[in-house]
C-alpha cells in the first residue's frame, strides 16, 4: 500500500486499532467480574469468597493492561521522544498501576464478601460525618 495525503498515517492507526482492542477487553473483564460477584451472591452460603483469579479474567486482564501500555507507548510517540523512551515510559505508567490496581480489586473484593454491599458503599460513609449535629456549631 502507497502512503498518499489522505491515507492516516501509521501511528494513528496503530492508536485505533489497540484502543479498540483494548476496551473490548475491559468489557470481556468487566462481565466475567460481573458474572462472578453474581455467582457468589447467590451461593453466599457455601461460597466465603469471590473467585475473581480464575484463568479467563487474568487472561482479559493482562491483555487489558498490555493494550493499554501499547496505546500509552504509541501516544507518547507521537511527540518524537523515540521508541524507546516511549516504550519506556508507557511500561513506567501502566504496569505498576496494573498490579496495584489488581491488589485493591482483591481487597475491595474480599471487603464485599466480608460485609456486603455496605462495607464498600463509601457515599454513604461521607453523608454521614459531613452531617453534624447543629448543637455542635460554634
Amino acid at each position: 500500500m502507497v502512503a498518499t495525503s489522505n491515507s492516516l498515517p501509521l501511528i494513528s492507526t496503530f492508536i485505533m486499532i489497540v484502543t479498540f482492542l483494548a476496551i473490548a477487553n475491559g468489557f470481556i473483564f468487566k462481565d466475567g467480574l460481573e458474572y462472578q460477584v453474581d455467582r457468589w451472591d447467590r451461593n453466599r452460603q457455601t461460597q466465603a469468597k469471590i473467585e475473581y483469579r480464575r484463568p479467563h479474567l487474568i487472561f482479559a486482564y493482562i491483555w487489558l493492561s498490555f493494550f493499554l501500555f501499547c496505546f500509552v507507548a504509541a501516544c507518547l510517540s507521537v511527540f518524537k521522544i523515540g521508541l524507546l523512551l516511549s516504550v519506556l515510559l508507557g511500561a513506567v505508567v501502566v504496569f505498576p498501576m496494573a498490579i496495584l490496581i489488581w491488589i485493591q480489586l482483591g481487597a475491595m473484593l474480599a471487603l464485599l464478601a466480608k460485609g456486603g454491599s455496605k462495607a464498600i458503599d463509601i457515599d454513604s460513609y461521607y453523608s454521614a460525618t459531613a452531617e453534624q449535629p447543629e448543637g455542635n456549631s460554634p
